[in-house]
C-alpha cells in the first residue's frame, strides 16, 4: 500500500503541539455539535419552535456538510488552511453570540448556520495543516488521533452543558462557548505560525477533478457513510430505548456520553494498527460487520438494559477504527498535498449524508413496527455488509496505489 503523499515541505520531525492544536479546532467544532442535545426543550420552550424544526435545528451542521463539504474542500485548499480555519472561528464566534442572544426562529437557525459553516470548513482544513507539522512516518497516528475531534468535543460539551448553566439559562452556554472560541484562537494564530499557507500546485478547477475522478475518496467516503448509518442510528435513539425500559433519563444520558466518549478508543486504536502494519481495508470490514452484528444485541429488547448499554460502548469503542482508518487514508488517496482538503471534503461529504439519514431510517423501521426499535437491526446489520464490500473494493484500488512506481515517495 502506498504510504501517504509527501510535501516538498513535510516536516522532519513531528510537532506534536501543532498536530495536538489542530486537533483542538476540530474538539471545539464538535462541542458545537454537542452543546444543542442537553438544551433543546428548553430552546423549543423560549423560541417557540416545534418537534419539526427542532430536528431540522439539529440536523442542520450535518445538511450543510452534506451540501458543501466538496467546495470547502476547495476554498481551504486555495485560500490556505490556516487562513480558513481562522475565517471558521470568526463565523463560530458569530454565531455563538448570535445564539446567546436570538429572540426567536430565524436567529437561532442563523447561529447554526454560522457553526455549519465552521464545522465543515475546519474539517476539511485541519488534517491539511496537520500533514504539514507531521513527519512521513507519524502521520497515520496523527491523522487517527484528528479522528477523536468529534466523540472527544461532542460527549465532553453534552456532559459539561448541564454543569455551565441549567437548561432554563441555556444562553449561558453558548456564551460560554463564544469565550471559548477566543481563547482558542489565540492559541491557534501563536501555535500555527508559518503553517498553512496556500499549497504549491492548488488548482481550483484542475484539483477537484483530479479528487474526484480517483476511486479512493469516494470508497473511504461511502465506508465511512456506512459506519455513521450505524452510529448515529444506535446512538441517537439510544437514550429513548433505554428510557422506554425503565432507565432514568438522567441515567441513560449519562450512559450515552459514556458510550460516544468509548469511540475515543477506537479512533486511537486504528492509529496504532496501521502503524504496525494492518492493512486499512481488513480494519474495515472487521469493524463494520462487527458493528452490524453489535446491534442484534443492542436493539434485542429482551436484554436487561445494562447489557444493553455494554453492548453499545463495545460497539462505539469498536466502531471508532473506522474514521481512524478512513481519515488517515486522506493523504494516501489524495492526488497530492495541495488536494488533501479537496479529499477530505468528499469524505465529510458522505459521511454527513450517513449522519443525516441514519437516524430517521432507524425510526421509520421502528415506526413500522408498531414502536419496536429491535426491527431497526436488519438496517444496521446490512450496512456492516455493505461497509465488507466496500472495504474489499479499497483494498484493490490501494494494491494499485501501491503497485504504482509514481503514486508516492
Amino acid at each position: 500500500m502506498a504510504e501517504p503523499a509527501a510535501d516538498t515541505e513535510k516536516a522532519a520531525t513531528t510537532r506534536w503541539a501543532v498536530v495536538l492544536t489542530a486537533v483542538g479546532a476540530g474538539v471545539l467544532i464538535g462541542a458545537q455539535v454537542g452543546k444543542a442535545p442537553p438544551m433543546i426543550a428548553q430552546i423549543r420552550a423560549d423560541l417557540g419552535l416545534d418537534l419539526v424544526a427542532a430536528g431540522f435545528f439539529m440536523s442542520l451542521i450535518n445538511g450543510v456538510a452534506v451540501a458543501t463539504g466538496i467546495l470547502a474542500g476547495v476554498f481551504a485548499d486555495n485560500a490556505g488552511r490556516r487562513r480558513a480555519v481562522l475565517l471558521a472561528l470568526a463565523v463560530l464566534l458569530a454565531g455563538n453570540v448570535l445564539g446567546a442572544t436570538a429572540a426567536g426562529a430565524p436567529q437561532i437557525f442563523a447561529s447554526r448556520l454560522c457553526e455549519a459553516f465552521s464545522f465543515v470548513v475546519i474539517v476539511v482544513a485541519a488534517p491539511g495543516l496537520i500533514l504539514e507539522a507531521t513527519a512521513p512516518r507519524d502521520v497515520r497516528m496523527a491523522l487517527s488521533v484528528w479522528s477523536t475531534y468529534m466523540p472527544a468535543g461532542f460527549a465532553a460539551m453534552m456532559a459539561a452543558a448541564p454543569f455551565i448553566a441549567a437548561p432554563e439559562h441555556w444562553r449561558t452556554v453558548w456564551w460560554f462557548n463564544a469565550g471559548l472560541t477566543v481563547v482558542y484562537a489565540a492559541v491557534f494564530l501563536t501555535m500555527t505560525r508559518g503553517l498553512g499557507r496556500r499549497p504549491t500546485g492548488a488548482g481550483r478547477l484542475r484539483g477537484l477533478a483530479e479528487v474526484v475522478r480517483r476511486p479512493g475518496p469516494w470508497l473511504m467516503g461511502v465506508a465511512f457513510m456506512l459506519y455513521t448509518v450505524q452510529w448515529f442510528g444506535v446512538l441517537t435513539w439510544l437514550p429513548t430505548i433505554l428510557q422506554g425500559v425503565g432507565l432514568t433519563a438522567a441515567a441513560a444520558g449519562g450512559g450515552v456520553a459514556v458510550v460516544v466518549a468509548a469511540n475515543i478508543a477506537g479512533n486511537l486504536a486504528a492509529g496504532v494498527l496501521l502503524s504496525r502494519g494492518a492493512a486499512r481495508w481488513t480494519i474495515i470490514a472487521a469493524c463494520s460487520l462487527a458493528l452490524g452484528l453489535l446491534t442484534l444485541g443492542i436493539y434485542d429488547s429482551g436484554l436487561d438494559p445494562a447489557v444493553r448499554l455494554i453492548l453499545a460502548g463495545l460497539f462505539s469503542a469498536i466502531g471508532g477504527a473506522i474514521p481512524g482508518a478512513v481519515l488517515a487514508g486522506a493523504a494516501t488517496h489524495s492526488p497530492s498535498p495541495a488536494q488533501v482538503g479537496i479529499t477530505n471534503g468528499v469524505i465529510v461529504q458522505c459521511t454527513n449524508l450517513g449522519s443525516l439519514l441514519g437516524p430517521p431510517a432507524v425510526a421509520w423501521m421502528a415506526a413500522m413496527a408498531g414502536g419496536d426499535f429491535t426491527a431497526a437491526r436488519w438496517l444496521t446489520l446490512a450496512a456492516g455488509v455493505a461497509g465488507v464490500a466496500v472495504a474489499l473494493a479499497l483494498r484493490g484500488v490501494e494494491r494499485r496505489l501501491g503497485e504504482a512506481p509514481a503514486a508516492a515517495p
